[in-house]
């Protein structure tokens, strides 16, 4: 890579995206597809290992990520002072990916949803610590507002008593929650140079070549081969949905919208996947959870408010 064909992004060069923008778009677009991949992956688990089925998830998006590569002739971000990042992306976000699919298995789906929702306190204190810098005092409110409306769900659940909701499930989904945040925090600054598509696809074409011969070795081809029509279903869902349009939209969001700005977001995940739990699974609908949806929509919108600097990288120009 040139040095002259780099180029310094500045804060005052850019101007951050308002409320009503393909930014918020994008990310209302990822969160729609994550909070159902709870109830999803729930139903998968019914019918096949956890650890199976998120290895062939991340499989089965690699050759959906590889069509639209080939449409869109994206050149994969293999540059000197990148491939570290990438390939940190990409083992990250498959991580991610199989701890939280094992930690679904071990809990409900309205658990999952909510600790999955840690990801924006992750994903903003990851940025803090990469910037050694403190979050503003506005932020700060917004995300604390937000997590005690998680807090209110949290305690909803467990007063339903469903027995196969765990501790330890639950802690698995935050586990891999957090492995997500690492990821998409490096995606959604490699993003502003390269491209949102460029990174999330080729991430995930990558993560699919590491799992094979996990695949090989701990898949049994008797149980690939008992996978029913609604297994597969959820496969596709969680590969093509949940795994290549959500991380690209997602990585496109942290990357034009701020990605401390955008990454509270998450605290909508409970808000769709409790409802698609109440749909599909028949979970109640209660007063606290409704206490806890509007709580959470009164962080999103402190955050929201907010109009911090847009950090990026020194980097080169977009490809």
């Amino acid at each position: 890579m040139n040095q002259s064909n780099k180029k310094n992004l500045n804060a005052s060069d850019v101007t951050l995206p308002g409320f009503f923008s393909i930014a918020t778009a994008a990310a209302l677009t990822t969160v729609l597809l994550w909070g159902g991949s709870s109830m999803v992956t729930k139903l998968g688990t019914q019918s096949m290992d956890g650890f199976s089925l998120g290895v062939l998830r991340v499989i089965a998006a690699g050759p959906c990520a590889l069509v639209i590569i080939g449409i869109m002739r994206l050149r994969i971000p293999w540059h000197y002072g990148s491939r570290i990042h990438f390939c940190v992306i990409s083992i990250m976000a498959t991580l991610g990916t199989i701890i939280f699919t094992l930690g679904v298995q071990y809990t409900t789906a309205g658990h999952a949803v909510v600790a999955s929702s840690a990801t924006a306190i992750f994903t903003g204190l990851i940025e803090a610590g990469f910037r050694r810098q403190w979050p503003s005092s506005r932020w700060w409110t917004g995300i604390t507002v937000g997590f005690f409306g998680a807090l209110i769900l949290i305690s909803e659940s467990l007063g339903l008593g469903i027995s196969q909701a765990t501790w330890y499930g639950d802690l698995l989904c935050m586990l891999g929650a957090f492995c997500g945040s690492f990821g998409f925090y490096l995606g959604g600054r490699m993003s502003i140079i390269y491209g949102a598509k460029t990174v999330s696809l080729w991430s995930v074409v990558f993560a699919c070549m590491l799992l094979i011969p996990a695949l090989i070795i701990s898949v049994p081809s008797e149980e690939i081969s008992e996978i029913s029509l609604l297994g597969w279903g959820v496969i596709f869902y969680l590969a093509a949905g949940a795994s290549v349009i959500a991380s690209m939209t997602w990585l496109y969001a942290l990357s034009r919208g701020g990605i401390g700005r955008m990454a509270v977001w998450q605290f909508a995940l409970p808000i769709v996947g409790v409802t698609l739990a109440w749909i599909v699974l028949k979970e109640p609908i209660t007063f606290l959870l409704l206490a806890s949806i509007a709580v959470i929509l009164i962080g999103i919108a402190l955050v929201q408010a907010e109009k911090p600097d847009l950090n990026v990288l020194n980097g080169t120009k977009k490809r």
